[in-house]
């Protein structure tokens, strides 16, 4: 009798608990211009595959819940992995309005850069104190484009650390205001090269 008391009480729980609802953001969505010629005046350049940390490798949103814990949601995940999506919003925002034509290092216009870009994405995740966080470095090397070479003139390092107040709750407000982090950091980027000695 005991075991078909268990039984049953196994079952209505299986019953009554409800299945996961999974909801799946995007970091990178396409635009609605799509310019299909670089303006060839413009310098170019490279931006180097990104680095990100070891606990970002994965498909599921982050929440900061103390100094040293981390909370990872089991129903609100990227689409798409982070280190690819983060890559190419970056990509966007740097060509939005720019002096300054930026391509991925796969592309045939790369063997023409003034300078690469070298990013390490440290954080980049919501908080519980009601914020979202981005931080990192990248890495800026000005090439000598006259030499047989490519000899690299200068390479300077940088810091970025952006944090913006999240307005509402849950993770797809979060995910909002973590896209204007990228813009951001675009904006700094975009300072950081025009003052190299090949800019």
């Amino acid at each position: 009798m005991k075991i078909i008391t268990i039984c049953l009480c196994i079952l209505l729980i299986s019953c009554t608990s409800e299945p996961l609802n999974v909801r799946y953001y995007l970091l990178h969505t396409p635009q609605k211009k799509v310019d299909t010629k670089s303006d060839v005046a413009k310098p170019i350049v490279v931006v180097q595959s990104l680095k990100i940390a070891d606990y970002l490798r994965q498909s599921n949103l982050v929440l900061q819940v103390d100094e040293y814990e981390l909370h990872y949601s089991r129903q609100d995940v990227w689409a798409e992995e982070l280190g690819s999506s983060f890559y190419n919003a970056l990509l966007q925002d740097l060509n939005t309005n720019s002096q300054r034509n930026y391509v991925a290092s796969s592309s045939p216009e790369a063997i023409g850069a003034t300078t690469t870009i070298n990013i390490k994405l440290e954080h980049f995740h919501a908080t519980d104190a009601s914020t979202v966080v981005s931080s990192g470095r990248y890495w800026l090397s000005a090439n000598d484009l006259k030499t047989a070479k490519n000899k690299v003139l200068a390479t300077s390092s940088h810091s970025f650390y952006f944090e913006s107040q999240l307005k509402q709750d849950g993770y797809s407000h979060a995910v909002e205001k973590l896209r204007t982090l990228v813009v951001n950091l675009a904006n700094q980027i975009e300072k950081d090269i025009a003052a190299l000695p090949n800019n």
